[in-house]
């Protein structure tokens, strides 16, 4: 028996409640080093258009990647289904002292006047969505004339016998040194809840041009994320390293 989309959201949000307590502490989520923070404003910068944007932040989590927007000189707007995310985003913002919207939505369908922005950003969040297509069209609508959709995400899963091997020797020596098992996850989606989910496993950065494609965007072009990826992996251990082994992309297309 299939979830109501409802119910399928209320679930992916009470799941990052859960999570937002240590999200920040993940290496692909929070931003770990002063070296990661530049890399990552050196990389938006070849892809963002000039001047002060309008920024819309779908799914924005914690806020990680508002507030560098706002640090690069953006007007920031962040929305999520998850409070305790958004709560963890607005204390961010008021320890340092920024001024971001951080506001309670649904990345799927954001509630905003049609060209109200100039870019609509999102990491790591196409895999938690049940309707991609629907989610690329509609931020299509909220962007101005000659305003760019920018995808950051990765094949988080691609199922292969090597990428199992590696996961299950980290795993392994997670269990062994810090006797816990990763394998709980910070996510925690149940199996059915991932059989919702089109892209759960990640998708490849072929489908995200796709879906940019088919919404009518022009200008596609895909990035990888290689510098970025290897940055984040210098400073953990080799248990951990080994897993932490995916394709990493960011796509971008203009309206």
């Amino acid at each position: 028996m299939s979830i109501p989309e409802t119910r399928i959201k209320e679930l992916v949000a009470h799941r990052w409640d859960l999570a937002s307590e240590t999200f920040d502490t993940h290496a692909s989520h929070g931003i770990q080093s002063e070296r990661e923070r530049n890399a990552w404003k050196n990389t938006l910068k070849k892809v963002f258009p000039g001047g002060r944007l309008k920024i819309l932040d779908v799914g924005c989590g914690t806020g990680e990647l508002s507030l560098l927007f706002a640090e690069m000189g953006h007007e920031v707007t962040g929305i999520d289904l998850s409070e305790k995310m958004l709560e963890k985003a607005k204390a961010k913002a008021r320890a340092r002292g920024m001024n971001l919207v951080f506001e309670k939505g649904d990345a799927e369908s954001p509630a905003y006047e049609p060209a109200s922005f100039d870019v609509v950003i999102n990491r790591h969040l196409l895999w938690t969505l049940p309707n991609p297509r629907l989610a690329v069209a509609n931020w299509k609508k909220v962007l101005r004339e000659g305003g760019m959709a920018v995808i950051i995400d990765g094949i988080w899963d691609d199922g292969t016998p090597g990428t199992k091997l590696r996961r299950a020797a980290g795993c392994l020596g997670t269990l062994i040194i810090e006797r816990r098992d990763p394998r709980k996850g910070h996510c925690g989606y149940s199996e059915e809840l991932k059989s919702m989910l089109p892209d759960v496993r990640g998708p490849p950065p072929e489908k995200v041009e796709m879906y940019l494609e088919n919404a009518g965007f022009s200008g596609i072009g895909n990035l990888p994320l290689t510098e970025i990826l290897e940055i984040q992996k210098q400073n953990m251990p080799f248990r951990e390293r080994i897993s932490f082994n995916f394709q990493y992309y960011l796509v971008h297309g203009r309206k």
